[in-house]
């Protein structure tokens, strides 16, 4: 269970180089691409409307295939986000990287979370669980910095190549130490979606977003 809970928190890991790593390299990457700093901070954006698409849509494999091929295929999503972001010389290109980045972010901690409920003995659910999201916690802590250190001293294409190199890592670790599990639970898609027609998530959209 310790190297499925290790390569879980390799992924979350790279989510978290990948959704935070941008924020210290905005300017490198603006100047280099020829856009305005505003312009390259709605790749922020174009990542969290990945993660919120991504996760309902996903939510939907996880029934069909094993969580093994679902998680495979997540990390196959970031090694190609990370691959097209860098290699983007375009707003479009970049968006289009963004978006891709984020499309696995969500599925990944929900059917992480479900491969190590499976799996963990009674009572390890929990601290299984926080062992995988602690990968994040030192993205944020020690990635994340050193990305922007890479960004600025040499480019921030080296700061997300680098990112697309380790999720292969990621990609090895998981085909390697997951177990093939599966999770026949029935899900629809329009399942994923009925939390928008409660008059709370409504009157917090209007509340927000409404003036």
């Amino acid at each position: 269970m310790k190297k499925t809970i290790f390569s879980l928190a390799l992924g979350t890991f790279g989510l978290g180089m990948a959704e935070f790593g941008i924020m210290g390299v905005l300017p490198d990457m603006a100047h280099d691409v020829g856009i305005s700093i505003p312009a390259a901070g709605n790749m922020i954006a174009w990542y969290a409307f990945g993660v919120v698409i991504g996760a309902p849509i996903m939510a939907l494999l996880s029934s069909r295939f094993s969580l093994k091929s679902v998680m495979l295929f997540l990390a196959g999503l970031c090694i190609l986000g990370n691959t097209l972001f860098t290699f983007s010389s375009s707003y479009a290109m970049l968006a289009l990287g963004r978006l891709v980045s984020g499309f696995p972010h969500g599925a990944f901690f929900g059917v992480g979370a479900i491969i190590l409920s499976k799996i963990a003995p009674p009572g390890k659910v929990t601290a299984a669980v926080a062992g995988m999201i602690g990968g994040m916690t030192i993205a944020n802590l020690v990635g994340v910095p050193g990305g922007t250190w890479l960004g600025h001293h040499f480019s921030w294409r080296y700061t997300f190549a680098l990112i697309a190199v380790f999720n292969v890592a990621v990609f090895l670790a998981i085909f390697c130490w997951v177990p093939t599990l599966y999770d026949r639970a029935s899900t629809r898609l329009r399942e994923q979606f009925r939390f928008l027609a409660s008059p709370g998530a409504v009157a917090d959209f209007r509340r927000h977003h409404v003036r």
